[in-house]
């Protein structure tokens, strides 16, 4: 079976057991919930990893809480659901008492479970390391994790500093970091390459970006993958840095104004207000009066400039004023 088989084989397997979770009472002794979560047990970690996460992702409440799932697992007694137990009360990092729970229930029993599982709360951080675009667009992060079996897992995510900083992706791979790192240069552009960072700060910066990206619509697998990113996130060690962007000094932001207003292109724009105005285009994005990429480009012009308290015939020069400046 190559890659994509396999892959296109664990999806099927995750959605075999969502839909026979996802019904108004859980039949414990389900064939098919049964089917996935062996299945998962016999490959990679990853597989039940992913499925434990989507299984705390899918009880809002409003039919059966989540409590109420955790239940009728507790109820159900096979190593199957020992499994989903153990990997769920592991990855229920914000809810301490079902977590404990969790982990009560299956300290009462005696089914033979994986080393990777047994081993949950003793999974090692390898190291974090991240890469800047290099127009300022965003940072690619990637997170390293050994398993107490030895199996790697690493956490990608990206940070779109055009929309503060928050995570616009991210993916758990079952690979280990360097491979991850070097596919991921293998398939863009080597004009930056990436760099140790520290865990703590890591952390806090996907931390932060999750925050701020909760009220965006997202798919269902982005859903479903939380629990498990917020999991590899807790691994880390707090009382990091948040990410902060890049400072510039007053008289050099001067300086650039007056060269660019003193230049022929900058000619036509002689109104004071143009100065105020092309100092509020420099703070979009990455903030970096020399980087634009396109997407922040694009970003500027899709904005109505609602928040610029400039004259309406100012504003709509805002196009024709950053072609020039670019």
């Amino acid at each position: 079976m190559n890659e994509a088989r396999r892959r296109r084989a664990a999806k099927q397997d995750r959605r075999d057991a969502r839909r026979a979770l996802k019904r108004r009472r859980v039949t414990v002794d389900d064939n098919v919930l049964t089917t996935a979560i062996r299945s998962a047990l016999t490959g990679h970690p990853l597989a039940l990893l992913q499925s434990a996460s989507s299984f705390i992702n899918m009880f809002p409440g409003e039919q059966l809480s989540l409590a109420d799932a955790i239940t009728a697992l507790a109820n159900w007694q096979c190593r199957e659901s020992t499994a989903l137990l153990a990997v769920v009360g592991e990855l229920l990092v914000d809810d301490e008492a079902l977590r404990e729970r969790c982990r009560q229930e299956v300290a009462t029993r005696r089914d033979h479970l994986p080393r990777w599982i047994v081993g949950l709360r003793h999974v090692q951080v390898s190291r974090a390391v991240r890469r800047p675009d290099v127009l300022g667009d965003g940072d690619t992060l990637f997170i390293g994790l050994v398993m107490a079996d030895s199996t790697e897992l690493t956490l990608g995510a990206f940070l779109d500093h055009d929309f503060p900083s928050l995570v616009a992706d991210m993916a758990i791979l079952a690979e280990p970091l360097e491979e991850a790192v070097a596919r991921q240069l293998e398939t863009s552009e080597p004009a930056t390459t990436f760099v140790s960072m520290d865990p703590a700060d890591a952390r806090t910066w996907i931390g932060d970006g999750l925050r701020l990206s909760a009220c965006l619509p997202r798919f269902d697998e982005w859903r479903q993958a939380l629990p498990l990113a917020k999991w590899v996130l807790a691994q880390l060690p707090a009382g990091g840095c948040g990410y902060q962007r890049p400072e510039w000094e007053e008289d050099y932001l001067d300086g650039l104004l007056d060269g660019f207003l003193s230049s022929p292109a900058g000619a036509p724009f002689t109104d004071a207000d143009y100065r105020v105005l092309l100092r509020e285009l420099w703070d979009t994005g990455c903030g970096d009066p020399l980087r634009w990429s396109a997407s922040r480009i694009s970003g500027i012009l899709r904005s109505r400039f609602l928040d610029y308290d400039l004259p309406l015939e100012i504003v709509l020069d805002a196009p024709a004023l950053l072609r020039a400046f670019v």
